[in-house]
């Protein structure tokens, strides 16, 4: 929701900061959550609509996947990263400690309009 909320260029960013070609994993969870607060009113509710929406612009520069999960999001996305050697793109602070704690590589917004490793 980063772009939406925050004007933020989150696939410029994330071509930037990756050398590699890269392939995004979407929780179903957090899309099941996209949907969740998309169905309600207000700013974050268009940013999420927005977000979800934005997963084919998504498509024309990574390969994304959905993943199953299970329980609870950010739970799920430390044990997967974690046990999967990935990097996560979060802005959520207690998750990005979490993670950070256990080693695996965070990306985050660094400015109004930056994104770098946390």
């Amino acid at each position: 929701m980063m772009p939406f909320e925050h004007g933020v260029d989150s696939i410029g960013e994330l071509l930037r900061l990756m050398h590699e070609p890269t392939t995004l994993i979407i929780p179903s969870g957090v899309l099941e959550e996209l949907l969740t607060l998309g169905g309600k009113t207000g700013r974050r509710a268009q940013a999420a609509r927005s977000a979800f929406t934005s997963i084919e612009k998504l498509k024309a520069h990574f390969k994304v996947e959905t993943v199953k999960s299970t329980g609870a999001v950010d739970g799920w996305i430390i044990k997967y990263a974690h046990e999967n050697r990935n990097l996560v793109a979060t802005n959520d602070v207690p998750l990005r400690r979490q993670l950070r704690a256990l080693g695996v590589p965070v990306v985050a917004m660094k400015s109004k309009a930056k994104l770098d490793f946390a």
